[in-house]
């Protein structure tokens, strides 16, 4: 059902036609790529007029993170853990031509090495 409220107005074609063409584009002038798919952003500053906004629900990076290829986890994702993601995506070698998707957990956060293996494991 979410993805049909999402997709009412073409959102999730306009992002798969985006992705597409950064991959087009990388395939072409050489360059690698990352694409990565958080779920619903949570965590402060709270923009959005939703049930996050309302309970101020919180981020945190000492919270961990389930990652897997391609876009098949649905949940929420807290906001200093998609940048986190993203910053390891910059620094980390085993980062590269991937596509992930990340949701929150209540482990503990991934250290560099656990990045690492996450993106050697997709």
């Amino acid at each position: 059902m979410p993805f049909l409220i999402l997709n009412l107005f073409g959102v999730l074609d306009a992002k798969r036609a985006g992705e597409d063409a950064v991959k087009s584009a990388a395939d072409e002038a050489g360059f690698s790529y990352s694409i990565v798919r958080p779920g619903r952003l949570v965590g402060g500053p709270y923009t959005n007029l939703d049930l996050a906004n309302l309970f101020k629900i919180e981020g945190g990076a000492e919270n961990g993170v389930d990652v897997a290829g391609g876009d098949v986890l649905l949940g929420d994702c807290k906001r200093d853990a998609c940048a986190e993601a993203v910053v390891q995506c910059l620094e980390n070698d085993s980062c590269v031509d991937l596509e992930f998707s990340l949701v929150s957990n209540e482990d503990t956060a991934l250290t560099n090495d656990g990045w690492s293996s996450a993106f050697t494991s997709m």
